[in-house]
């Protein structure tokens, strides 16, 4: 017999040493014997202890090897008491010996019999529960990585904003894997570095970010060999493996399972799963941020050519965009409705479009005929946007912020909580901006004090007051002097 073949044997022998039906027997055979606690030797075939805090008993070791038994039986040991042998075995395998030591009386014929078919029994129970188990092992990480797909499907659903998206995996990650750290990093635009993306460590304030972040050379240290050869690495407290579609984009990693237990191979099958539905994600991100980059180089492209043409007509400054976006941070709206707004607030005016010059050069108030041309065109001029599917989820924004609170703004006369966030906010927001701005349609602008002070006498009325408290509340935040700086040194 080689020996992992032995190896192998004894740890069958020492499980099944601890198992409850040795336990059984040992309170059973106590209370048959008279002895008030059976104590039990454990030996491997060989008659080497199994566990190796045992006490050896040498004496009662080297009167078994004399006569290996073929069945339970007594025999008197040096000190002359009693002991028991009890072949641990199934047919012709033999697994090791069980000794009882130091009984108060010999074995007789009806007890050997019974220690005989109770140890047959539970051996073949023993061995079911182990088969069982180790099916439960080969099969928990394959259920766990069907699992991880789905979850990682459901991210892909949710979100394809890239910063979140990693974030998400490394925190699934986490639970998956049953570890206390996390990093996920991807390789820089040179090729040389990998670029930390996302990094947990519970081990440091909670869930918070331990170490800081620093890039890794590829090919330097554990993590950059794996990024440049494509290889999984695996020890006892740490894996590693690479995120790869056609060629590495990046790498996963995991260190310090929770209850403290080393990786196994089941482990990284797991993470080599999760690596694989990750780098689809992070490749569909990837893809959308270049839609968006595209997408927004064609806004402002628009924009400028416009504002070339038609100065200040169509278009929104930038001091314009970036106190939208501050009051949208300020009313806690969503990264997804935050980005739909930043496209609205990007876009050109184009309502105005089909609206003729003389109306939107008029100064003082419109006529009923003048403002329904407004209103009519407001919409036709929209139809131009309807075709780019990226600007969907901002549509609502474009068209409903020319509404007022109380219900009589254009074009379907919403009220309140009727009307979008983004486009409450665009309404105070915009009307701000034309108080203290020149217009073709007015000589004169007001001080920013003044347009805050006529802003928050319309609260209620034409704006959302939340979205009052909000804008005023992101003013005080914002450098307000470099913001207008253009227009303070003109007065």
């Amino acid at each position: 017999m080689n020996e992992f073949d032995k190896k192998q044997k004894k740890d069958f022998l020492m499980k099944f040493c601890k198992s409850a039906s040795i336990v059984g027997l040992k309170q059973v055979f106590s209370e048959i014997m008279g002895n008030k606690r059976m104590k039990c030797l454990f030996l491997d075939q060989d008659c080497e202890p199994v566990k190796n805090n045992q006490k050896t008993h040498p004496e009662i070791v080297e009167e078994l090897k004399r006569k290996l038994p073929e069945d339970a039986e007594s025999f008197t040991c040096s000190c002359g008491k009693y002991c028991i042998t009890i072949p641990v075995k199934q047919g012709d395998n033999l697994y090791g010996y069980i000794i009882g030591m130091h009984l108060n009386q010999p074995l007789d014929k009806i007890t050997t019999a019974f220690v005989k078919m109770y140890i047959s029994v539970a051996l073949k129970e023993f061995q079911k529960e182990q088969e069982l188990t180790k099916l439960y092992d080969t099969i928990r990480p394959r259920a766990i990585a069907l699992s991880t797909i789905h979850t990682i499907h459901r991210l892909l659903s949710s979100t394809l904003d890239m910063d979140e998206l990693i974030e998400r995996m490394a925190r699934l990650s986490l639970q998956v894997m049953r570890c206390r750290g996390c990093s996920i990093m991807l390789i820089d635009e040179s090729g040389k570095y990998l670029t930390p993306k996302a990094v947990i460590d519970l081990n440091h304030n909670g869930n918070k970010e331990g170490k800081k972040r620093r890039k890794i050379r590829i090919g330097s240290g554990m993590i950059g060999k794996v990024a440049k050869s494509g290889k999984a690495h695996i020890s006892h407290s740490f894996i590693c493996v690479p995120l790869i579609e056609e060629d590495i984009m990046g790498v996963i990693c995991v260190k310090h399972k929770t209850n403290r237990v080393s990786f196994n191979n089941f482990d990284l099958e797991i993470l080599l799963t999760l690596a694989e539905q990750a780098v689809i994600a992070i490749r569909n991100a990837q893809l959308y941020e270049e839609q968006e980059k595209a997408a927004y180089g064609s806004i402002k492209s628009l924009a400028v050519l416009l504002d070339a043409k038609y100065p200040n007509m169509y278009t929104h400054s930038e001091r314009f965009i970036k106190i939208t976006l501050a009051v949208a941070e300020e009313m806690r709206l969503s990264r997804e409705e935050i980005k739909s707004l930043h496209y609205a607030a990007l876009l050109p005016d184009t309502g105005k479009f089909g609206i003729p010059d003389k109306i939107l050069r008029k100064q003082g108030g419109l006529s009923s005929g003048e403002y329904n041309i407004i209103k009519k065109q407001h919409i036709e001029s929209l139809k131009i946007l309807q075709p780019l599917e990226f600007l969907k989820p901002a549509m609502p924004i474009i068209i409903h912020h020319h509404e007022r609170y109380d219900g009589k703004g254009y074009p379907n006369g919403l009220k309140g909580e009727q009307i979008p966030p983004g486009a409450r906010i665009m309404a105070v927001v915009e009307a701000f901006e034309a108080m203290v701005s020149l217009r073709p349609y007015k000589n004169r602008r007001i001080t920013i004090s003044q347009a805050i002070k006529e802003i928050e006498r319309n609260k209620g009325s034409q704006f959302d007051p939340e979205a009052v408290v909000a804008f005023i509340s992101a003013l005080k935040k914002l450098d307000l002097k470099k913001m207008f700086y253009n227009l303070l040194i003109k007065r």
